[in-house]
């Protein structure tokens, strides 16, 4: 009996060390030979995507706002 409950301990023993030295290298965003490997939260990311265009966050304001002054302004003028 007691050698069954020893050879548990070592298998016990054993099983908690490997799943320690395991442990550092599992959930982890890598990167190997070139390739990005993912998270295992690699679902649940946020996507970080940023579309070209201008610098200028403004310009539909702007170029409104200049519509808007040139009808004011031919108005001012009689055209309309």
């Amino acid at each position: 009996m007691k050698s069954i409950e020893s050879k548990g301990r070592v298998l016990f023993g054993v099983l908690a060390l490997s799943a320690l030295m395991i442990a550092p290298f599992v959930g982890c965003q890598v990167t190997r030979n070139g390739q990005t490997l993912p998270s295992p939260y690699y679902l649940d990311d946020d996507i970080q995507y940023h579309p070209s265009g201008t610098e200028f966050q403004y310009q539909q304001e702007v170029d409104h706002m200049n519509k808007i002054n040139a009808e004011r302004a031919a108005a001012a003028n009689g055209q309309y």
